[in-house]
């Protein structure tokens, strides 16, 4: 792929250099390949939009779909942050439009039909123009992605189908005269031939070139056939085998503009729906088209700018009076390809586009219509294809049915029930998988999970007996009735199977939201809780989740208690569960009475006040501590310069053993939170320790090995309950 300047400054000298001698006929080329082959796909759409009782107005509308598409193409090339993107006027939206025309076509007289015809494409290009530029301006791109597969999947499926159909009324129908008439062999068969050849093409990865050389073809091969049959144009215009008939001269639309004043706008408004579909489907579509992008590019694009770029060029098809449109994938990634990275081809293409609009209606009145047919014929089929067949290998059984049921419904019943039963059972379907997913993601009790707080062996062997009566449920996800009453079900599991429960600690520091329902259960077990004697313990709460839960809070004081994180609502519980007993103390709460006399001469006594700074992160290990009384505190300091509870020492506990016999500095920084005496072993006492008396040596490492242990062994009693 060839270098070129990139960024938004240098959008213009790409353009320029483009254009410059060595790249010049590859760009005008191209250029004029997508103008001739989106020329002919944009009189196919718009022949979509104005066919059966209105089918009089095609010239119109044809000028009016081909100055959009012009428009769009030329927006989109100068502002997309991808080189190369090639845009038009679009297949989904002009299917739903072709609908809605049809019913304007039924309701209004025909002096004001054009009118409103063209005003309903005006608004529905606007507003999707609104929308896209809104959803790029405040980044919410994002938001359309959460739409399910399935439905997106449906809807353009459905798509496939309506232009499936309005291309076989173009191509005379399916009744038995068609299939054998004059007009099956000059419209139906040859359309559909094309179409084939075209899907052919499109599976085998055929250039646009190829595509182009087909359509010469098959226009020079009809022109030959009725030359040979002495079937003039005249002739086969009235037999409707050509497109029109068409005025003399250009086909520009003038002002869209003045076309406001004589709309039914009453009508058009009645069309909301219709137009609300294509704000769902125009956004969906722009960003898989910008993520299939993001995957041929090999690199992030800015979403919020495409949308945006793309939300313009609406605007700008609106007031010209044509319908929506957006990039065109296959072409903008068939360009790449070829000739890489290039925003000439495709203002190249606009221009063509512009040419054949002045050309007017004498160049158009060349087409025949099997070849508008069978363009609109082979995009059905692509479509029917891709999301019925290709997407299959991709989706599971369900998600696939929902899909399928959803064409099936358009093609019964219509384009906007089916939109509107594919979302009902799209939030049905996800209600019922969310409501699968586990709320609790982990379950375990304070023998398995306890605080940061390092107690003393004697303490910490009590813990240990008395720990299965914490029981801690980790919840996730968004929390509503369908999973809430998971959480009751787990609590009314230990209760049922006779475990002394006195604690339910519920963390919610995973849990995104809780809907008002959910509410209903915690008060539930609230009611439990003062029934079987047991405390709630919330922690983890942000400020709104504080808020929900505040009156529960004031009429069970006394059954729920509310702590910052599980760290301190284990350790809340763990002080409640020792004071109940009124401590716990065998005389082994500081190191060996036996050791810490013999160590006495490397020892040095200290008191301390509270928010003595002992050790710093970072430093140089100052050796070891053995807190005889008071309490602690092992925080990390953060680089925005925060602070980070690890955890907490009390009487007994030891501190400094790991920069110590690693000699490498401080992890952490530890901190009085009372006064405390300490025992202080410098490195330089624990050097000459370790060279005068190994055998003191060897109980001290001892003692600092059981310790060590201890750690571990809590660590992986708690890493095994985790991976239950």
């Amino acid at each position: 792929m060839t270098d070129q300047p990139s960024g938004e400054a240098g959008r213009l000298k790409s353009l320029i250099w483009d254009f410059e001698p060595p790249r010049l006929i590859g760009t005008v080329l191209t250029g004029l390949v997508l103008a001739m082959v989106n020329a002919l796909l944009s009189i196919a759409l718009m022949s979509l939009i104005f066919q059966g009782e209105i089918d009089h107005l095609l010239p119109q509308g044809l000028g009016l779909g081909l100055v959009a598409s012009a428009v769009i193409a030329v927006v989109i090339a100068l502002g997309s942050g991808v080189p190369g993107s090639y845009a038009g006027v679009q297949d989904a939206s002009a299917a739903i439009l072709g609908l809605a025309a049809g019913s304007i076509a039924t309701a209004v007289a025909a002096p004001r039909t054009l009118a409103t015809v063209v005003a309903l494409m005006m608004a529905t290009s606007l507003a999707t123009g609104v929308v896209l530029v809104l959803m790029g301006r405040f980044r919410l791109g994002e938001i359309a992605r959460f739409v399910p597969f399935p439905v997106i999947g449906g809807l353009l499926a459905g798509t496939g189908y309506l232009i499936l159909v309005g291309s076989i009324e173009i191509l005379g129908g399916l009744t038995g005269q068609s299939l054998v008439g004059s007009n099956g062999i000059a419209l139906l068969w040859p359309g559909v031939a094309l179409a084939l050849l075209f899907f052919v093409a499109s599976r085998l990865g055929w250039t646009s070139r190829v595509y182009l050389g087909i359509l010469v073809a098959a226009i020079a091969g009809f022109h030959a056939i009725s030359r040979l049959l002495g079937v003039g144009n005249e002739t086969a215009t009235s037999r409707g085998w050509l497109l029109g008939p068409f005025p003399d001269g250009s086909l520009w639309p003038g002002v869209a503009l003045r076309h406001l004043a004589e709309a039914d706008w009453g009508l058009v408004a009645g069309e909301a729906a219709s137009i609300a579909t294509v704000l769902l489907i125009v956004p969906l579509t722009v960003l898989l088209y910008v993520s299939a992008l993001e995957v041929e590019t090999r690199r992030d694009l800015d979403v919020a700018l495409e949308l945006r770029v793309t939300g313009w060029a609406n605007v700008a098809a609106g007031l010209v009076g044509g319908p929506p449109g957006y990039l065109y994938l296959a072409d903008t990634l068939v360009t790449r390809r070829v000739i890489g990275e290039r925003r000439g081809p495709a203002v190249i293409a606009a221009l063509g586009v512009g040419l054949v609009v002045l050309a007017g209606g004498g160049v158009l009145g060349l087409l025949p219509q099997f070849v508008v047919g069978g363009m609109l014929l082979f995009v059905g089929i692509e479509f029917l294809v891709e999301w019925l067949w290709d997407a299959r290998e991709r989706m599971g059984r369900l998600d696939y049915l929902l899909m399928v049921s959803i064409v099936a419904i358009i093609a019964t019943v219509g384009f906007l029930p089916g939109v509107a039963a594919g979302l009902i059972a799209a939030i049905v379907l996800f209600v019922i998988r969310y409501s699968q997913i586990d709320v609790v993601k982990h379950s375990l009790t304070a023998r398995e999970h306890r605080s940061n707080i390092e107690r003393a062996a004697a303490e910490a062997k009590y813990l240990d007996e008395v720990g299965g009566s914490v029981l801690i449920l980790e919840l996730q996800g968004f929390i509503f009735f369908g999973t809430a009453h998971k959480i009751m079900s787990e609590v009314r599991t230990q209760l049922d199977v006779g475990q002394a429960v006195r604690f339910v600690v519920c963390d919610f520091r995973l849990v995104t939201g809780i809907d008002s329902s959910a509410l209903v259960i915690f008060e539930r077990l609230a009611l439990v809780a003062q029934e079987h004697g047991f405390v709630v313990v919330l922690t983890g709460l942000g400020d709104e989740q504080r808020t929900q839960f505040s009156d529960l809070a004031t009429r069970s004081s006394k059954t729920v208690h509310f702590e910052p994180d599980l760290d301190y609502g284990v350790a809340w519980c763990e002080e409640r569960l020792i004071e109940e007993v009124g401590g716990v103390s065998d005389g082994r709460r500081a190191m060996p009475e036996g050791l810490i006399e013999r160590l006495s001469p490397y020892l040095d006594s200290r008191e301390v006040p509270r928010g003595t700074a002992l050790m710093h992160q970072g430093e140089p290990p100052p050796g070891l501590y053995l807190i005889v009384s008071g309490k602690a505190t092992v925080q990390l300091e953060a680089a925005d310069g925060s602070q980070v509870r690890l955890r907490t020492l009390l009487e007994g506990t030891l501190l400094g053993e790991i920069s110590l016999y690693r000699d490498e500095p401080v992890t952490a920084t530890v901190v009085t939170e009372t006064s405390c005496r300490l025992l202080h072993l410098s490195p330089e006492a624990f050097t000459g320790l370790c060279e005068e008396d190994p055998g003191l040596a060897a109980d001290l490492h001892a003692f600092v090995a059981r310790t060590l242990a201890a750690r571990v062994s809590h660590a992986n009693r708690t890493i095994r309950a985790l991976h239950r």
